[in-house]
């Protein structure tokens, strides 16, 4: 009985110490589980500020790197600007230095090359004309000026001169003045006498001009002769002679306008036969001016007179101006028709009929008119036409039907018989007047010219053909 009492005893005593082992064993492993936990949000709140510090330091040296790339980048830009800013400068002074030759010998050649003026002794006979030094006729006792202001008028009014007339530009933004050379003056001592009293002015004689006549062109009846108007849009403006009535021009829109101040009848023959070229390139609208006197004689024209017409032109807002004329270089019309072509009005005029050693012919010769030549169906020259650098390129104009006033109808030829093919080819590119549309039109032409005679751009056919 004892002996099962102390049995009894110790495995109470056995329980208990086993139960007390278990419940060290589970504190043991509470607080190990506790330490665990706190050791991984220890270790995650460290990586965390380790990832925190790391992007830091990323943003830190990208902000760096940027700022080290845009001090490059901004030391390059200002080195390449400084680098542009050179080259412009030196292009700069090489475009002066290229203008300042450009313009002395603008100078020189205006006094060297003024055109032929042997064909022209006789024009204006009826107007006693005086001639200048090249021998081309002016108005006697007349010398021209533009944009005369108040203190120039003064001076010009103390030195002797009177006003003659004072024709307005609205289009152009200029006026053209006439004066009257001081009592028993002729014409150039009168231009010396006005350019030394008012030096920075733009004075010159008052030139006059001859239509441009062809040697070859007689009236025909023949098959084939007849002058057909083509369908089209085109708007061209023409200086030139009156346009006479004409079945080839009956749907034409034809405005017309006088600048001759003609107290005869106005010759009319040339402008009939250009205008119904025109109109059979494509032509529904032309603005005709006529500035041409002399009847059945030989027409001549002046200076102020071809400058009212461009002017009209310019306000009617007309994109390409087909002109047949020829003289000499004038300061005048030198500084309209620049202004005109400014503006983006195209100037297209006949080269000259005065054969292949006649020097230039004006306007054509001036930098920005498209000179025309006159080739055959062969492609050959026409044998009487002006020869020079000024030739930009050629088209037909030999042996042509045109309209001729009675309603008949004449083979033609010259230069001025081609310009009209080369204004329409224009009016077509144009369509419409802006300068940047003009100068892409006339590059555009020269292109795609076909090239004749020597390669490259030559006296003879300038560019090459324009079918």
């Amino acid at each position: 009985m004892e002996a099962s009492i102390r049995a009894a005893e110790r495995a109470a005593r056995d329980s208990a110490r086993a139960s007390e082992d278990a419940a060290r064993a589970s504190e043991r492993l509470r607080i190990d589980e506790i330490k665990t936990i706190e050791e991984a949000r220890i270790q995650e709140i460290k990586a965390n500020r380790d990832l925190s510090k790391a992007e830091a330091d990323a943003q830190e040296q990208a902000a760096k790197d940027d700022a080290d790339a845009e001090e490059r980048a901004a030391k390059e830009a200002a080195d390449a600007a400084e680098e542009a800013a050179k080259i412009a400068e030196d292009a700069a002074k090489d475009a002066a230095d290229a203008a300042e030759d450009a313009t002395k010998a603008a100078e020189d050649a205006f006094e060297d090359s003024h055109g032929s003026s042997e064909s022209m002794r006789d024009l204006a006979s009826n107007e006693n004309p005086e001639f200048d030094d090249k021998g081309f006729p002016v108005r006697r006792g007349e010398i021209v000026g533009i944009d005369v202001d108040a203190q120039s008028m003064a001076l010009a009014m103390g030195a002797g001169f009177t006003v003659i007339d004072r024709a307005q530009l609205p289009g152009l933004g200029s006026e053209v003045v006439r004066f009257a050379a001081p009592k028993d003056m002729d014409s150039k001592a009168a231009l010396d006498l006005m350019r030394n009293t008012d030096a920075k002015g733009s004075y010159d004689l008052s030139h006059y001009y001859g239509l441009l006549f062809s040697p070859q062109g007689s009236v025909s009846a023949k098959k084939g002769s007849r002058v057909k108007a083509k369908p089209g849009t085109l708007k061209i403006g023409m200086i030139d002679t009156g346009v006479a009535n004409h079945e080839a021009l009956a749907k034409l829109a034809l405005q017309t306008r006088d600048f001759s101040g003609a107290t005869k009848i106005a010759p009319t023959a040339h402008g009939t036969a250009i205008a119904s070229l025109l109109a059979s390139e494509g032509a529904s609208t032309i603005y005709a001016a006529n500035i041409f006197e002399g009847g059945s004689g030989k027409p001549y024209t002046s200076a102020d007179a071809i400058v009212r017409a461009l002017d009209w032109m310019v306000q009617q807002q007309v994109p390409v101006i087909n002109i047949s004329l020829a003289g000499p270089r004038n300061r005048i019309l030198d500084t309209l028709v620049r202004k005109a072509s400014a503006m983006g009005h195209v100037i297209v005029a006949a080269a000259g009929n005065g054969g292949p050693t006649a020097p230039p012919a004006y306007p054509a010769a001036l930098p920005d008119v498209v000179a025309v030549t006159a080739v055959d169906k062969d492609l050959r020259v026409y044998r009487y036409a002006n020869q020079g650098r000024y030739v930009r390129v050629a088209a037909i104009g030999v042996d042509i039907a045109a309209a001729v006033p009675g309603g008949k109808t004449a083979r033609q030829s010259g230069t001025s018989f081609a310009t009209p093919h080369i204004a329409a080819w224009m009016a077509r590119c144009t369509a419409g007047k802006n300068p940047a549309t003009r100068l892409k039109c006339i590059k555009r032409l020269e292109s795609e010219a076909r090239d004749l005679g020597e390669p490259g751009r030559d006296t003879v056919y300038g560019y090459g053909f324009i079918s």
